[in-house]
C-alpha cells in the first residue's frame, strides 16, 4: 500500500510479507521523497516489496498489488517507454533472483486494514524492516483482513 501526498511530493510505502499460511512474517515502511506522481509511487512500492523479499531471502514470491497499470507493465514482454522505464527495468531484473515470481492484481482492494494500520504505526516512528517484531496491532488486523477476504470470495472457490 502507498500513501501519496502530491503537495509534499512524498510517498510512504507499506510492505507486508506473509508466509504460505498467510501469517505475517515481516513488514516494512519506507518513505520516498521527491515523488512526481502516484504512478511513480506505485512502481516504487512494487520495487520496494520485491527488494524486501530479496532481503528476507525468499525463493518464490507472490506480489499482490492494486495498481493495474503497474502489473500490466511488468507482465508485458516489450520495453517500457514511459517515465517508469528505469523502475520497471529494475523490477524485471530482480525477477531473476527468484525461482518464481507471480504478479497478481487485486481488484477491488477490499481488505487493506493491515496496510492502513502499518501506515499509522509508521507515522509513530516505526519504520524500516520489522521481522519477528511485527506489532501485534498489525498481526490482528491482518487476520481480520484475511477473514474478510475469505468471506467476500467464498463463492469464488
Amino acid at each position: 500500500m502507498i500513501t501519496f501526498q502530491s503537495d509534499f511530493r512524498t510517498s510512504t510505502i507499506i510492505v507486508l510479507a506473509r508466509d504460505f499460511e498467510k501469517e505475517v512474517i515481516g513488514a516494512e515502511t519506507y518513505l520516498f521523497e521527491d515523488v512526481v506522481d502516484v504512478f511513480v509511487a506505485e512502481a516504487r512500492a512494487c520495487e520496494r516489496a520485491i527488494l524486501f523479499a530479496v532481503e528476507m531471502g525468499f525463493g518464490c514470491l507472490l506480489v499482490e498489488g492494486d495498481s493495474l497499470s503497474i502489473i500490466k507493465k511488468l507482465k508485458t514482454k516489450g520495453e517500457d517507454r514511459s517515465i517508469l522505464r528505469p523502475i520497471i527495468h529494475h523490477i524485471r531484473t530482480l525477477n531473476f533472483l527468484f525461482l518464481k515470481m507471480y504478479l497478481t492484481f487485486l481488484f477491488p482492494r477490499l481488505v487493506n486494514g493491515a496496510a492502513h494500520t502499518l501506515t499509522l504505526e509508521g507515522r509513530r516512528q516505526i519504520s524500516g524492516i520489522l521481522v519477528d517484531r511485527v506489532p501485534e496491532s498489525i498481526r490482528t488486523v491482518v487476520e481480520n483482513d484475511w477473514m474478510a477476504w475469505n468471506q467476500n470470495h467464498q463463492d469464488s472457490f
